[in-house]
């Protein structure tokens, strides 16, 4: 009953120490890995748990959500240039 209890309260100590990243991960921030990280490596200061925490509420700025969209669809259009490109030379090269 005891080690029960041991076990019970390491668990509701590890999820209270991974607080900010599990609260990122629910609120799909982008940088969730990174503040992982941070949470692990700092989150035993109390200034390192709070600033994982005020990070993971922290919303993402217009100008950077702005810059994402805009490289997401850099990389779909040039994937799609590529696709084309490569049929045209398998078709150019079937009819050669």
């Amino acid at each position: 009953m005891h080690a029960l209890q041991d076990v019970l309260l390491t668990a509701v100590a590890v999820a209270i120490y991974l607080l900010p990243a599990i609260l990122a991960d629910r609120r799909k921030r982008r940088s969730v890995l990174m503040l992982a990280l941070f949470n692990i490596l700092f989150g035993w200061t109390i200034v390192g748990w709070f600033a994982a925490l005020r990070w993971a509420f922290h919303p993402d700025s217009a100008r950077k959500l702005k810059r994402i969209t805009k490289s997401n669809q850099r990389a779909s259009a040039q994937r799609t240039i590529s696709a084309l490109t490569f049929r045209a030379r398998r078709r150019e090269s079937r009819n050669a």
